[in-house]
């Protein structure tokens, strides 16, 4: 039974493994591209210090501090749809993978984010 399991998961993903894939691609999760920006070749690290890669089901780094008039991107390395959406303003399209989400932070304080499709998603601004 392993053996089917890591098959089916290696051939068609975690999430259709799982038997999620049919339900976001009818809910229209899957159609259209957010942004036009690809994932960095490195899973899990972002390719700047203003990156925040979306990666493992979290946010990497789960806090970033960053200076006002900063530019954030979020990269979706996941092959499961998420978001970014939180005070301030955060409010990112559904974003699948490979797909990014920017957002320039103009005032200072601590903006709180997560993930509308996976609540348990947190993320933490903080702008100086």
């Amino acid at each position: 039974m392993a053996a089917a399991t890591a098959a089916s998961l290696s051939t068609a993903g975690a999430w259709a493994g799982g038997g999620y894939g049919r339900h976001f691609a009818e809910h229209g999760y899957f159609r259209g591209a957010a942004t036009v920006a690809m994932a960095p070749a490195t899973p899990g690290a972002p390719v700047a210090a203003n990156d925040v890669a979306i990666a493992g089901f979290a946010f990497s780094p789960s806090t970033l501090t960053v200076s006002k008039g900063t530019e954030v991107t979020w990269i979706n390395e996941d092959r499961a749809p998420h978001t970014v959406t939180g005070a301030g303003g955060l409010n990112s399209p559904v974003l699948k993978g490979g797909d990014s989400y920017s957002f320039t932070f103009h005032s200072a304080g601590t903006f709180s984010y997560g993930c509308d499709i996976h609540p348990f998603m947190h993320g933490t601004i903080v702008v100086k």
